[in-house]
């Protein structure tokens, strides 16, 4: 894709998140995303026209964010898509002020073409069943019990939290990459999928990988330029860091890509998104603290 994108001059074909679709799809033939080829390639698309529709409607600000995020998150409702990084798709256009409508058709083009590959692979190579186990520790989301309509989702409040500090670090730093689209992947999967998310509990290996990821992709890009070698390099050291850390956080790759789709990106692109992900660590930290002391209270 690096090599398309660099031939048509459409930087958009290395949509950041496809690095996270494929490294999912292509590890884990049984992932959710791998048995659902056809979201795989159409929800990032259902929610990248309704992002670049709103760039050039809305400026950027608490109002364009919001709409755009629930735009994203009804739209994956509604298909009942487990491609959660449909998100970034939605948010990418937003951020950095995309409102060409060769974005949606830049991101089917990848997410068509990885989708196409996965069901070549399961043709070809049919997975085994996946054996169903059973969690055996309870969790912070299963030790409180619902009283109230807010607790019906208790990850209102958090990401409302969230959003809101990051909106403000992002007028105090001057840049919307605080905000970087993988972010609000990162922030929906440890507080909406509490339970399940892989890197839910490992605040300082996602702090070190994310910043790594950040640091690679942006001294790849400066180096090597937008090529397919910077792509895959990035990809690698992404993948070297995340085996070297045990973590499994897809989201990261995309921080690793990212810096080939911003314009005229600067090495102040780490500490940017450094500074979103510390604070989205901190508000998650802070909400597990809560429901721990509202659960057993003292």
């Amino acid at each position: 894709m690096a090599a398309l994108a660099r031939a048509s001059g459409i930087s958009y074909l290395l949509f950041p998140e496809l690095g996270a679709l494929a490294s999912v799809v292509f590890a884990d033939p049984l992932s959710s995303w791998a048995r659902s080829p056809k979201l795989l390639a159409l929800t990032p698309v259902l929610t990248a026209v309704p992002g670049v529709l709103l760039t050039r409607t809305l400026p950027y600000g608490p109002t364009a964010l919001i709409l755009d995020l629930a735009i994203c998150l009804l739209v994956i409702r509604l298909l009942r898509s487990p491609v959660i990084p449909a998100i970034s798709a939605g948010v990418l256009p937003l951020v950095l002020g995309i409102t060409s409508f060769l974005y949606p058709v830049a991101i089917l083009v990848g997410t068509g073409g990885l989708a196409l590959i996965v069901m070549l692979r399961s043709r070809l190579m049919p997975p085994p069943a996946r054996a169903q186990v059973s969690p055996l520790e309870p969790t912070i989301s299963t030790m409180v019990a619902p009283k109230s309509w807010l607790e019906r989702v208790p990850w209102l409040l958090p990401l409302a939290v969230f959003l809101l500090g990051a909106l403000v670090m992002v007028q105090l730093l001057g840049s919307h990459l605080v905000l970087y689209p993988p972010l609000l992947v990162i922030a929906w999967e440890m507080l909406a999928h509490a339970d399940e998310c892989p890197w839910q509990g490992r605040f300082f290996a996602v702090l070190a990988v994310t910043a790594g990821a950040a640091v690679a992709g942006i001294a790849l890009v400066l180096a090597l330029g937008v090529s397919p070698l910077a792509a895959f390099l990035a990809v690698l050291v992404t993948a070297l860091l995340l085996r070297l850390a045990r973590l499994r956080c897809a989201p990261a790759f995309g921080l690793a890509l990212l810096p080939f789709v911003i314009p005229a990106p600067t090495l102040a692109y780490p500490l940017l998104t450094l500074a979103g992900t510390a604070w989205l660590l901190l508000v998650v930290k802070l909400d597990q603290i809560l429901k721990i002391r509202f659960c057993n209270p003292q």
